[in-house]
């Protein structure tokens, strides 16, 4: 198979029945946004309020062109391929429409072997985008496939992609290749063997070869037969398949599947290939969910969340993965790979890739089976009210079916869901809702045996919450009296480091930032950019206030830290209840001033990353504390455990030593001996208590070590206050 690629060009029109003013140069993959602002020298969209210069671009159509020439040899086609176009399009050759649809995760071929020998103008007409209202808010996003959070988030501009974002080219093979591959497969009861189902769709009908090669490359099965009426289809069985677990828990093998079609005499006419990794998944009835609600009447029971992945139950520790940048078009494998290696380094399991963005492209899935990152994979609804009507359900079926058809085969797949809190106030959706039982009966028929769930959060789950001190308690308080099967979303705030704020703003916008400036609202997470906001509330709490943006950016960051790693631990202390831990969120889509990613834009780990990464280690020593503040003159207590997630190998026994400094150096507080803690077990060993001088103002460091077993020893620091200082909240002092 031959590659073309096309040169573009691109303008903009008031209507689709005009020719563009101006031209300039296209890239692809890419955006019309992107294109016509390098042209024109427009300021980066991602610095100060440089985005609103682009907004106009929304609401005119845009058109694609690029030269076409090509010729055929004997026996060949010519097709052109779209991996991804943003959203509605028309496609055409001179004066000749060949497709008219909308979406943007279908990919789009057609057979233009009809137009070899000559000279023609390929063009791409874009319509403005979709808006179901002129609320100039996420609600016009609803009647539409699109990422709901590009339309305005509170971590996210209003700034709405259109565009080609993936591969567009040209192929030239044989008349008879293979034009789609798809597989599907079910194991054993014993998880022994995979029973696998090949399909292709074929140019024509003919002679047709299919291997299935092993994790070494050695091939483990193959077979021949014939494409009918353009399609192609083998049932065979792998025995002894090995089988495929997440980081922690196994191995990562991965089988590639290869269809050949063939001539009469045996030679090889084209070829495609597909990965695929075998795994059972399942999501289970939490321990004592059938117990709940207790108290009647009796209502149904907290929605299954217990991960079992070959008959293992796992606990899924990882974080929300909203999207890598705001352009599609510009993700790349290189940037999915700087992330993703720190998504497993941070020792996470699990990405839930969030409803109101993007659906990643095949590199992503491809690394994310490679390093063993489980995926929780939403479709693109969020925080709206999806309609019944017969145009939406038309485009969400087509593109709902191109994302299974793309994902199914992945190992990586934990489990679909419909959506973001569909089922809130502010969306109003239920299970009745045809969006969802659609969703619902895709998911079955074209991939049975991976989990489905209607929206997140079910019952027995919870969202939020997102601060470190909400007026009256800290939030670990708050989780450490809960009893959630789940806990999907919750954070706090944290600023920028000096170093990427300046990065991210110009010298004057730097020089001026303050809370409610226009320049911080636009960079901000939920109501951090409100003098009273959140992480302002913390500061004060913790430490009476703060006296400039590099103090305020110490200090929350700080907080954000202690938080995310108290939050952690205490949920891992819930198993088995509680069988998930997935924070908000992993990364920046783009650079802000304030948020509560780990991750700084565009992958620059936070001190709360490494908070985290601790807090997530397969088995270590952890101590539960009442609150995260702590007075002088009063007792410092805290709870010693031992949480070991490891499901293969029990931890020897050993004793925990710990040890406290107040500001006077290490004292030690205790002993505790423990014999071996099995696999997938948390123990309490004791308590500790210390009374915590009175004149002391600064920070309270605890130490937990175990002699031979230093990958288990534990570091934590709190705050330690000698008088809550008077404060106005969100007020800077100059100086």
């Amino acid at each position: 198979m031959r590659k073309q690629t096309f040169i573009w060009r691109l303008g903009f029109m008031k209507d689709a029945s005009s020719v563009p003013e101006e031209w300039v140069p296209a890239e692809v993959p890419g955006a019309v946004q992107l294109d016509y602002g390098r042209a024109h020298d427009y300021r980066p969209y991602y610095k100060g309020l440089n985005f609103e210069q682009y907004k106009w671009m929304e609401d005119v159509f845009w058109l694609y062109e690029a030269p076409l020439s090509f010729e055929l040899g004997d026996a060949e086609k010519a097709w052109l391929v779209f991996k991804a176009i943003d959203y509605r399009y028309v496609i055409s050759i001179d004066d000749t429409e060949l497709l008219r649809d909308e979406g943007m995760f279908s990919e789009v071929r057609l057979d233009v072997s009809a137009f070899a020998g000559g000279t023609h103008t390929l063009r791409v007409l874009l319509y403005p985008v979709p808006k179901a209202d002129d609320s100039d808010c996420r609600d016009q996003a609803r009647n539409s496939v699109k990422s709901a959070a590009s339309y305005g988030w509170d971590w996210h501009p209003r700034l709405i992609p259109s565009g080609i974002w993936d591969e567009a080219y040209l192929a030239i093979g044989s008349s008879f290749s293979v034009e789609a591959l798809e597989a599907s497969y079910v194991l054993t009861e014993d998880l022994a063997d995979a029973k696998l189902t090949i399909q292709a769709d074929t140019s024509d009908d003919g002679p047709v070869s299919y291997e299935v090669l092993g994790p070494d490359g050695a091939s483990v099965l193959s077979g021949n037969g014939e494409a009918a009426e353009r399609e192609f289809a083998a049932d065979c069985v792998i025995k002894n398949v090995e089988k495929w677990y997440p980081t922690g828990y196994g191995a990562q093998p991965l089988y590639t599947i290869v269809v050949r079609t063939l001539s009469e005499s045996g030679e090889c006419l084209s070829e495609r290939t597909r990965r695929i990794g075998f795994r059972r998944v399942q999501l289970v009835m939490n321990e004592g969910s059938w117990a709940e609600p207790k108290d009647f009447p009796k209502s149904r029971s907290d929605a299954p969340a217990t991960l079992k992945q070959n008959g293992r139950r796992i606990f899924l520790k990882g974080s929300n993965y909203v999207s890598t940048c705001i352009f599609p078009g510009e993700m790349t494998k290189e940037m999915y790979e700087r992330l993703l290696s720190l998504v497993k380094d941070a020792n996470m399991n699990i990405l839930r890739i969030w409803g109101g963005g993007f659906i990643n492209k095949e590199s992503f899935y491809d690394l994310c089976d490679e390093m063993g990152i489980m995926i929780w994979q939403e479709f693109p609804l969020a925080c709206n009210e999806y309609p019944d009507d017969d145009a939406y359900l038309r485009v969400l079926k087509k593109e709902a079916l191109s994302i299974i058809r793309r994902l199914r085969t992945h190992p990586c797949l934990a489990f679909y869901c419909g959506g973001n809190e569909l089922f809130n106030v502010w969306s109003r959706m239920t299970d009745q809702h045809h969006a969802l039982r659609l969703l619902d009966a895709l998911t079955y028929e074209e991939d049975r045996y991976t989990p489905y769930i209607m929206t997140s959060p079910l019952n027995g789950m919870a969202h939020g919450s997102y601060n470190n001190y909400n007026g009256k308690e800290e939030s670990m308080q708050v989780f450490a009296r809960s009893h959630n099967t789940a806990y999907t979303e919750f954070g706090c705030g944290g600023v920028s480091d000096i170093e990427q704020l300046k990065w991210e703003l110009s010298e004057e916008e730097f020089k001026n930032l303050t809370p409610g400036d226009p320049v911080w609202i636009a960079h901000h997470n939920f109501s951090e950019w409100q003098p009273d906001g959140e992480i302002f509330h913390d500061v004060d709490y913790y430490f009476g206030g703060y006296t400039d943006i590099a103090d305020l950016s110490e200090k929350t960051q700080f907080l954000q830290a202690m938080s995310y790693r108290s939050n952690f631990e205490e949920m891992r202390r819930q198993w088995p209840h509680c069988a998930m831990a997935l924070n908000w969120c992993f990364n920046e889509v783009w650079p802000m001033i304030c948020s509560l990613a780990i991750v700084s834009y565009p992958a620059k780990p936070r001190p709360s990353y490494y908070a985290v990464k601790e807090a997530l280690r397969d088995s270590m020593t952890s101590i539960k504390v009442p609150h995260q503040r702590f007075m002088g003159g009063t007792d410092f207590t805290g709870e010693v455990w031992i949480l070991n997630d490891s499901n293969i190998e029990a931890l020897p026994g050993g004793t925990v030593r710990v040890e406290m400094d107040a500001g006077n150096g290490f004292v030690h507080l205790g002993d505790f001996p423990f014999d071996s803690v099995a696999p997938q077990t948390n123990i309490r060993l004791g308590a500790v208590s210390s009374l915590l001088p009175n004149e002391a103002d600064g920070y309270i460091k605890v130490r937990l070590t175990i002699a031979g077993q230093e990958a288990l020893n534990s570091e934590y620091t709190y705050v330690l206050r000698k008088t809550r200082n008077a404060y106005v909240l969100g007020s800077f002092l100059n100086g």
